[in-house]
């Protein structure tokens, strides 16, 4: 089955503690279908405009979107796979930057890379770079990791694009904000965000069978987290995701003064 990739990132700007780099796997056979659920989710939830984490403030339908968009994947022939870096024990982080960020970058696409038959397309949300074909160097680099270790699945192309003009862009931002504002949570205690995230939080994590959305996964094609560099491995925990679709939705009354 034929893939195309969904790229963003979230934390790497500011002080956060750390930073998450995503990437979602749609069917390319079901893209069509793919952007009418997308679009249907939005409109039931009350979403107008564009989808990011960053818009997710306090509101019901907020919380229920990123709820709705975690049980899509998990419940369809999607994939998200993403890493997770602590700043403060990737030493290359603090020698520079953006080359540290496109380093653990390929290292993603790498070990995504060797999970599938077929070459990858990836889109990655715009951003600012020193060297405008970032991306098309990423999948350079990953070429050839993949050819020292003689894997046969390559990666074709790394393109940005606008986040306003694809829905998985603005799906893989709602997972990957999820997951590294989680993680933010475990190193921060005392971290409080909105209050449809915290509740977001509070769902997804039982979506996935776990009492807190900070934890790696054992290597999983389907869903998969990895906390980086290897200090940050299983750090808090390692845990097994054991789906679970019967979670109650947030209502109005839960915002509520």
């Amino acid at each position: 089955m034929e893939y195309i990739f969904y790229g963003d990132e979230s934390g790497t700007t500011g002080s956060d503690p750390c930073y998450s780099i995503g990437l979602l796997g749609v069917p390319a056979d079901k893209l069509v279908s793919f952007n009418a659920y997308v679009q249907k989710l939005k409109k039931n939830r009350g979403i107008v405009g564009e989808l990011k984490w960053s818009k997710i403030k306090n509101s019901a339908g907020q919380t229920n979107i990123c709820v709705d968009i975690l049980c899509m994947v998990l419940k369809t022939s999607c994939c998200f796979h993403s890493i997770v870096v602590e700043k403060s024990i990737y030493k290359n982080w603090y020698i520079d930057r953006e080359k540290a960020f496109y380093q653990t970058y390929t290292y993603l696409l790498k070990n995504m890379a060797k999970q599938f038959s077929h070459g990858l397309n990836v889109y990655i949300d715009q951003k600012t770079d020193k060297y405008s074909r970032q991306g098309e160097v990423v999948g350079i680099i990953a070429n050839n990791m993949l050819t020292k270790i003689g894997v046969a699945s390559n990666v074709r192309a790394v393109e940005m694009q606008d986040s306003k003009e694809h829905f998985g862009l603005q799906v893989i931002d709602i997972l990957t904000g999820s997951v590294n504002s989680g993680y933010m949570k475990f190193l921060n205690k005392d971290l409080e965000l909105s209050k449809s995230k915290e509740l977001a939080f509070v769902k997804m994590s039982a979506v996935l069978g776990w009492d807190k959305l900070h934890y790696d996964t054992y290597p999983n094609k389907h869903f998969n987290i990895w906390h980086f560099p290897m200090d940050n491995r299983a750090r808090p925990a390692t845990k097994q995701i054991k789906p679970n679709f019967n979670i109650d939705l947030a209502l109005k009354t839960d915002f509520s003064l």
